[in-house]
């Protein structure tokens, strides 16, 4: 643990970022803080104006100490990894190719052989976290860096990293407006384990700092010491005492000063009794269960509890993708006597139904709960709430393809509405629907998805496979996509907007023809984003359909259509989600074995796939 005489941290972003004074004066402002008695400086890879500056404000802390006249190896620059800055924007990027190149840069812009701390700056949402946290340790273990450390996480995520290297360091936001991390248990775990907290934002943040002047809580603070507002809540930070470590932004030197002056002010038992009428720093109690110490199957202490001969207590967790059929399963627990926690029928969120359980526990049990748990963080805080309790966890996994769970979200959503609602109407749903996921939840849910592990404490783990039930339909089918698949236009557009302007593509009658006699029928499945966008009327793109089918003189059974943008895809009737032919599969009774998808686009390909039908690619399906 950092063992300061003067537990203050300078974070150099805002000298680094938009808006940001001129080298010379940085470099200043930060030797001005070193002589103050600052010793850590806080920076990253990402602090800068863009992707062509990153490592600026590595490049900053290193000028500074070596400019500073004190003793330079009294400083510890802290350094952070896994933003990226695409046109200056803040993106997420922790794979393990860029990690590793990213602290590549860091060695070579602070000056050093192995990195002393760095954090990880945020988790990327687009890959899942074990590997990210193995490709930390991995360069550690490299000697590339001396300690590693987290930001912007919570206990679940502190637990799972712990399982690949020693967590040395925390950096949350931490004031007097926004205090989770202190209730969601961050602050104590870092207490309990000796962990360095660096409170960034201590005011509250650049947009949020001027809220501070009407804030009651600080109040009496303000008037008991003569301070101001943004002094008083600094200081409350300061004082919170170890591990806690407050990190301060400043461009100018009168910020800096009022900074250092507040974290000098000691505020007395009087001060903490006003403030704790109004805010608090403590824990919620539902955190304990995360808080206590790492129990395993084995060291489960054995219940009194029981309900007759075969009775075993448990808590079963069904996960899996949205659309997995978690219901079906969880229904035979249901009624073999197990309690059903489940969000979407108890509302509010997944660490809500943490205190449901834990109450659950003290009266029956045998607890089932069904989500997507996608994440050891997401499960962790279930499993440490029954081991609490001396009950074990058996991990039920339904190992549902994507392709396949699409199919059932689409399903599902036929069933209810018996219709593909559009985009507006979807999102209305959703208000009350908590069945209807959104479009991008199962790609999240797939790239994040980790493994379920015995490491996480679970007692058992099974993996169930996904069976799809036999369609009932009979028919054989040819989908076709429309535009540059069976028709061109005389005009050169990509879609005709006036039915004269449609023109047949070579050797589609002939081709058809021959499907046909095998016993097949035709169906149109198109996108006509046009229609959204107001290039083309609907009235014109059903006329033009119609002159397609009249030019084919062939029997189109059916003639269906997406209406919607394109970008972002809000909608299931849009390709490739596979709406579109769920929905005829279902209304006309056709054959899944004997589907057949021509196009010639990505999203063919991929409709075809989300439906389990072959595809072809329309040049070569067309060839005489």
């Amino acid at each position: 643990m950092l063992d300061l005489e003067f537990p203050l941290a300078f974070g150099l972003l805002r000298l680094c970022a938009e808006g940001r004074p001129d080298e010379t004066a940085a470099v200043d402002l930060i030797c001005h803080a070193l002589d103050q008695g600052v010793r850590v400086l806080d920076t990253a890879d990402s602090y800068s104006l863009g992707a062509r500056d990153m490592h600026y404000g590595e490049h900053l802390a290193r000028k500074a100490v070596a400019e500073w006249g004190g003793a330079a190896d009294t400083v510890k620059i802290l350094t952070k990894a896994g933003l990226t800055r695409p046109k200056g924007r803040w993106v997420p990027n922790s794979s393990p190719e860029h990690l590793r190149k990213t602290i590549e840069g860091s060695l070579r812009n602070l000056g050093v052989d192995s990195i002393p701390t760095l954090l990880l700056h945020v988790r990327d949402p687009r890959r899942p976290f074990e590997e990210t946290l193995a490709a930390l340790a991995k360069l550690q273990q490299e000697g590339k860096i001396q300690n590693l450390g987290l930001c912007n996480t919570s206990v679940p995520e502190i637990l799972q990293a712990s399982r690949h290297f020693s967590v040395t360091m925390i950096q949350n936001e931490l004031n007097v407006m926004d205090r989770k991390s202190a209730t969601d248990g961050v602050l104590a775990y870092a207490k309990m384990n000796a962990i360095p907290f660096l409170a960034h934002r201590p005011l509250g943040g650049h947009g949020k700092v001027t809220k501070l002047a009407g804030n009651r809580a600080i109040k009496p603070i303000v008037q008991r010491h003569g301070i101001t507002p943004y002094e008083a809540a600094f200081a409350v930070i300061a004082n919170l005492g170890k591990p806690v470590i407050p990190l301060l932004g400043a461009t100018r030197r009168d910020s800096l000063d009022s900074s250092l002056r507040a974290a000098r002010i000691q505020l007395d038992a009087e001060d903490w009794a006003a403030l704790r009428q109004r805010i608090s720093f403590a824990a919620r109690p539902q955190t304990s269960a995360l808080l206590a110490p790492p129990t395993s199957p084995s060291d489960l202490a054995p219940l009194e509890r029981g309900k007759g001969p075969g009775f075993e207590p448990e808590v079963v967790m069904v996960m899996g993708i949205q659309g997995a059929g978690k219901s079906s399963l969880v229904s035979q627990y249901v009624e073999a006597g197990y309690i059903r926690l489940n969000r979407d029928l108890l509302g509010g969120s997944l660490a809500d139904l943490v205190p449901i359980l834990d109450d659950a526990l003290l009266h029956e049990p045998r607890v089932v709960l069904d989500n997507t748990y996608p994440t050891q963080s997401s499960r962790c805080s279930v499993i440490r709430i029954a081991h609490a309790h001396g009950v074990p966890v058996r991990c039920k996994f339904i190992a549902t393809p994507y392709h396949d769970a699409m199919l059932n979200v689409v399903g599902r959503v036929l069933d209810r509405y018996d219709r593909l609602p559009g985009p507006d109407e979807l999102k209305s749903l959703a208000r009350t629907d908590p069945n209807l996921p959104p479009l991008g939840a199962l790609k999240r849910w797939q790239e994040s998805f980790e493994v379920p592990s015995p490491a996480e404490g679970f007692s058992m783990i099974e993996t169930v496979p996904f069976i799809r039930r036999p369609q009932p339909g009979t028919k054989k089918a040819l989908l076709l996509d429309v535009d540059g698949t069976i028709r061109t236009t005389q005009s050169g557009e990509k879609y005709p907007r006036h039915p004269d302007d449609v023109v047949l593509l070579p050797n589609r009658r002939e081709v058809l023809s021959c499907w046909l006699a095998e016993g097949y029928a035709l169906f149109f499945v198109s996108n006509q984003s046009g229609i959204s966008s107001g290039k083309v009327s609907q009235e014109a793109v059903d006329a033009a359909f119609a002159r397609t089918v009249e030019l084919l003189d062939l029997p189109v059974v059916e003639v269906t259509y997406c209406p919607h943008k394109a970008f972002p895809v809000t909608c299931f009737c849009r390709k490739p989600y596979p709406g579109l032919g769920v929905m005829l599969t279902r209304k006309h009774g056709l054959d899944l074995h004997e589907l057949v998808m021509v196009g010639d686009r990505a999203s063919d390909a991929e409709f075809a796939r989300a439906l389990g039908a072959t595809y072809h690619e329309a040049e070569a399906f067309f060839q005489l």
